[in-house]
């Protein structure tokens, strides 16, 4: 009997014992989750507010969400890393480049420890760091970034991914700049072809790219591929915004400028002269 009673003293004794440390971890969990919650919350708003072009609002958001980030994740997390890539991408966009760097560079290096050198997310903050360097016309330090973001997306969801588009019309574009342009036309081809394999052949999207490339071979002295990307493009734009859109009017200027600079003087003039009363009468 004396054995029964001491044995539901020690029941009673270690059951409270217990029953207090799992209060006690419940205590611990529930405020770490709501804290990941408050976080969340205020990183998904971020989001928003940039969507929205709200932009001194998605700063203090972005900036409260890495506060809360370090607050609530072990140093090194990957939620501390999303906050700063899109902090980064805000202050980028205010043109606070000194401030949006180490943001990224910082991003890169989590993610690299985390998820691999060659993870997605590594090639998503590439490229936004290699934009931010494109913005400045710092070319220089811009391609090779682009580069090893196409190289982990080519890798890892292959050659004709969609996500590679930007990327491939943004090299096109740094070797535009730089008048290279036996380089670009290779990239803004890829980037055509993907696009008509996503959309057709009568896309906007397409018609710009179309258009981009026109204006690559006649610099590169391939007109006759120039002047039919021009007729393809603009037809494209007629076809979905109508003869009289500012859009159409890019083209034809676009048209001008080639046919003045392969000596169709006459041709050039009525684009030129369409184009001018596109404009005229779109901001009346």
């Amino acid at each position: 009997m004396s054995k029964l009673i001491n044995s539901i003293k020690s029941f009673r004794r270690h059951g409270t014992k217990i029953i207090l440390t799992l209060s006690l971890v419940v205590s611990f969990i529930l405020p770490v989750y709501a804290q990941e919650n408050l976080w969340k919350e205020f990183h998904d708003k971020t989001t928003t507010l940039l969507q929205e072009k709200r932009y001194v609002d998605a700063i203090k958001s972005g900036e409260d969400a890495l506060k809360i980030a370090k607050e609530t994740f072990p140093p090194g997390h990957i939620s501390i890393a999303a906050s700063m890539n899109l902090l980064g991408i805000l202050y980028r966009t205010y043109t606070m480049y000194d401030e949006a760097e180490p943001l990224f560079n910082q991003a890169l290096d989590i993610y690299r420890e985390k998820n691999g050198a060659d993870h997605l997310t590594v090639a998503y903050v590439l490229q936004e760091l290699a934009e931010m360097f494109l913005l400045q016309d710092n070319y220089a330090k811009a391609e090779p970034l682009y580069k090893q973001s196409l190289g982990i997306y080519e890798n890892v969801s292959g050659q004709d991914n969609p996500g590679i588009v930007n990327i491939l019309n943004r090299l096109g574009e740094i070797y535009q700049h730089q008048e290279k342009y036996a380089d670009a036309i290779l990239f803004y081809k890829r980037a055509l072809a993907i696009e008509v394999e996503i959309f057709g052949n009568d896309h906007p999207d397409v018609a710009s790219s179309m258009n981009n490339l026109a204006t690559l071979y006649y610099h590169n002295g391939e007109n006759t591929k120039a002047e039919s990307l021009y007729k393809q493009a603009l037809e494209i734009y007629e076809n979905e915004y109508g003869a009289d859109h500012p859009l159409v009017a890019t083209i034809l200027e676009n048209m001008a400028v080639f046919y003045e600079g392969t000596g169709k003087k006459e041709a050039a003039k009525q684009l030129h002269d369409r184009a001018k009363k596109i404009y005229s009468n779109y901001r009346k």
